[in-house]
């Protein structure tokens, strides 16, 4: 099993690669005229397939990898995996040409019911997995979160449908969406591949409360992602308390991560080791920007420029979950480090990450300002391609080891395969 869960893994990494070469396609739109490319549409389609194609996809398979299932059991979960690949390669190849029509609402419903799938099987085989109950915990959660995600998409058609005058109606199904994906489902099922994964190092750390903490504020923390509406005075102090729940919890976790931070570094490699803490940071950096925003005039600043909204969702989705799930597949031997080739696109990848977040940043300064940069645009399109390289090295790098199940790999290893079946 160890070798599909390798080739689902190497299919997930040349998504994020599409992902990438869709966002740098973003920022060239913005600088150069491309009169074919409608730029909200292929918008659409570049984070569906961000969503469905890398990180969604990735997570599902970790998970199942963790697991420790058999060959046939396996074979239940790898049906989830197809029907969530044909759903992301049909969002991102439907969006850029119709936007919103019948063929990319057919596919996102497709993902949709992927994503049900896969979390019917797995609560029936975590029930006898080997795993603490902690961990159970996380990624029950982060599966409940990953079903109740989906009622804004719903929701959002449901208007569509009807015409609904009421924009903010919109938006705030967008928001419900994106804000259950994020720190619901992503966020979830990452603690839990983290904590399973220092499990099987022997490692035993007790997260149940940082579990309740961050249970009990994911629902109410929905209400930050809608403090632009003007809530109800009770609304709003439920959106403090949530923000206030999340800032404790990720204390406590820093407070356990740094008391077994010998035995981490001991059990971890350099390179995911760094990855993963970068991807710490960028979750404490997450949570503060999340607790900061129940101030009025600063929840102002987060919904009222484009530039911070931007900043906000790309620290997530790469400094956050990304640079997590990179750290974690090479770490598990999903993905080889052999011989440091990987390396340099790493550095590249995680390099144009950085910039990205730096450059997007300034811009929102700049905007808040009411100033412009005129040069802004062609450093984000820098920064865009810097993480475009680093990909597209980093996927070569593994060309050698069965990319695909009938294998991308020298003569000289096909050879040799074929003389030992």
């Amino acid at each position: 099993m160890q070798t599909t869960i390798r080739i689902w893994i190497k299919r997930a990494l040349l998504n994020l690669l599409l992902v990438a070469l869709a966002g740098s396609l973003l920022r060239y739109k913005v600088l150069y005229s491309i009169p074919s490319v409608d730029y909200r549409n292929l918008m659409h389609a570049h984070s569906h397939f961000a969503f469905s194609g890398w990180v969604s996809l990735c997570l599902s398979v970790c998970i199942a990898g963790m697991l420790k299932l058999n060959e046939n059991r396996f074979r239940h979960y790898q049906f989830s995996f197809w029907l969530l690949l044909i759903a992301a390669f049909g969002m991102l190849l439907s969006f850029p040409f119709g936007g919103y029509n019948i063929v990319s609402i057919t596919f996102s419903t497709l993902s949709i019911l992927a994503s049900w799938h896969f979390a019917f099987i797995v609560w029936k085989d975590l029930g006898s997995a080997d795993l603490p109950a902690a961990v159970v915990y996380w990624i029950k959660a982060a599966l409940c979160f990953y079903m109740i995600s989906a009622a804004g998409p719903f929701y959002l058609a449901r208007l569509m449908v009807t015409g609904s005058p009421y924009q903010q109606w919109y938006i705030g199904s967008v928001y419900f969406f994106l804000h259950f994906q994020y720190n619901g489902w992503f966020a979830f099922a990452v603690t839990g591949l983290f904590m399973g994964m220092l499990y099987r190092k022997g490692i035993s750390i007790n997260s149940k409360t940082i579990f309740r903490l961050q249970f009990v504020a994911c629902i109410p923390a929905f209400l930050l992602s809608t403090l632009w509406m003007k809530l109800p005075q009770w609304l709003y102090l439920i959106a403090v308390g949530g923000a206030l729940l999340q800032v404790i919890s990720m204390v406590l976790l820093l407070r356990v991560v740094w008391k077994e931070k010998t035995a981490i570094k001991q059990s971890f490699d350099k390179v995911p080791l760094l990855l993963c803490n970068l991807a710490l940071l960028a979750y404490c950096i997450k949570t503060c920007m999340q607790a900061l925003s129940v101030v009025p005039d600063l929840s102002y600043l987060a919904f009222g420029f484009r530039p911070v909204v931007i900043g906000y969702l790309h620290l997530v989705l790469l400094g956050f979950i990304t640079f997590f799930l990179l750290g974690y597949v090479f770490q598990q031997d999903h993905l080889s480090l052999a011989n440091g080739r990987p390396v340099p696109g790493i550095i590249c990848f995680v390099t144009g990450v950085i910039l990205n977040e730096l450059f997007l940043f300034i811009q929102a300064i700049a905007s808040i300002a009411g100033t412009n940069i005129p040069l802004i645009n062609y450093f984000l399109f820098v920064a865009a391609l810097l993480m475009l390289a680093g990909l597209i090295v980093l996927n070569y790098s593994q060309l050698n080891n069965n990319f695909f199940k009938y294998g991308i790999s020298s003569k000289k290893q096909r050879g040799a395969t074929a003389s030992t079946s």
